[in-house]
């Protein structure tokens, strides 16, 4: 149930970055412009997961994913509209979405995960992500072969609300706990963050999430537009090389939350995956026009193994390192930081390209964010301590 709302709201925020080469010039901006786009929608989804713990407390954490897919049904069908004041609404919509539903799920995970796969269940619901993303990467192309970007969004939007009737067995399982005394205050949004803050060990991977989520949305949201037009990739060959990268993602959530619990502290299988993703991103960066598209797709895919792949383990640490009962508001916390990178890597990547006319030029520079947040996570030398 957490998978399959994961996998809707990453569907949904894909799919501007799938229709940017094809959508863009309906509303007067270059294709770039979709990281604006992407940064606003996340700033959203960062204080829509700071009131999620509370919303949580008081309505359950079931209700609170109703509340997310219905932001994605009523999001999508207003971004159908082809003018910029109903694409701003659109990504409020999507973002508020988005930004609920870790805190809730995670809520619902540490009462039903067993602690000693909690890594590993974690990182199953955190595929939820990439394969949204996949699905959006192979549907839409297709869809566009049949119909225009408006009414392939519309389709989508009708297949997010068909969803909601689905979720509502499950509250009597998860929404028992409620507590109508919770109220959501103005200065309640800083209590996750503050909670976060005094915990040493949660802020550093806080920190390290928002460095490792600006290389990460980036590379899907941009990834299909520099396939296609620096490139030369029709948007179908760009959509599969995007959807290859996420099913790698999620796969590879699924292996290193397997790594986590049996083979190495979960510090320091994050450490390596920021190494790794920073070396594909240095290889996309050189990516050329003569690049055989067998090798093209390989380093797609081992870049999304890696930087689509690290957050299951990042969530299970942090709820392992929460304190009881506060598992939902300290992983709002933590997403706020998160998120917080998501308003750096895009719009940073943009303006880069944008300015040298090169998508190359960007993903250069954000290989260094995860280089440097893993090297500095191996250099501390802590590991995670008394694992659960």
């Amino acid at each position: 149930m957490t998978l399959a709302v994961q996998s809707l709201t990453a569907m949904a925020l894909a799919v501007p970055s799938v229709l940017a080469p094809v959508a863009a010039a309906d509303f007067g901006a270059a294709p770039t412009a979709v990281g604006q786009w992407v940064g606003f929608s996340y700033t959203v989804a960062m204080f829509a997961g700071l009131a999620s713990g509370t919303l949580v407390g008081r309505h359950g954490p079931v209700r609170v994913l109703q509340v997310a897919v219905l932001g994605v049904a009523l999001g999508l069908a207003v971004g159908a509209g082809s003018h910029v004041a109903l694409l701003l609404l659109c990504g409020a919509l999507l973002g508020t979405a988005h930004g609920l539903v870790n805190p809730a799920s995670s809520a619902i995970l540490a009462v039903a995960a067993p602690k000693r796969v909690r890594s590993m269940v974690f990182s199953i619901k955190q595929t939820g992500v990439p394969v949204g993303g996949a699905v959006a990467g192979m549907l839409v192309p297709v869809l566009l072969l049949w119909t225009d970007w408006q009414a392939a969004v519309l389709a989508l939007a009708l297949a997010a609300a068909a969803f909601l009737p689905v979720l509502v067995p499950f509250r009597r399982l998860y929404d028992g706990g409620r507590s109508l005394d919770q109220r959501l205050r103005v200065r309640g949004f800083a209590a996750p963050v503050a909670e976060v803050w005094a915990r040493r060990p949660i802020l550093e991977l806080a920190l390290v999430s928002g460095v490792y989520s600006a290389a990460q949305i980036s590379f899907t949201t941009y990834l299909v537009s520099y396939l296609k037009i620096e490139l030369a990739y029709s948007l179908v060959a760009a959509g599969l090389a995007f959807s290859a990268s996420q099913f790698a993602g999620a796969l590879g959530r699924v292996l290193w939350g397997a790594v986590a619990d049996h083979v190495l502290e979960p510090r320091m299988v994050l450490a390596a995956l920021g190494l790794v993703m920073a070396l594909c991103a240095f290889a996309v960066a050189l990516f050329t026009a003569g690049w055989p598209p067998v090798a093209v797709f390989a380093v797609c895919v081992l870049y999304g193994a890696t930087a689509v792949g690290w957050n299951g383990v990042f969530l299970a640490e942090v709820a392992r390192l929460a304190p009881e009962g506060r598992v939902a508001i300290v992983t709002g916390g933590t997403q706020f930081f998160t998120f917080a990178g998501v308003l750096i890597g895009p719009p940073l990547f943009g303006a880069i390209a944008s300015a040298t006319g090169s998508y190359g030029s960007g993903f250069l520079v954000i290989a260094a964010l995860p280089l440097l947040a893993g090297a500095g996570l191996l250099a501390s030398g802590r590991g995670s301590v008394g694992r659960g």
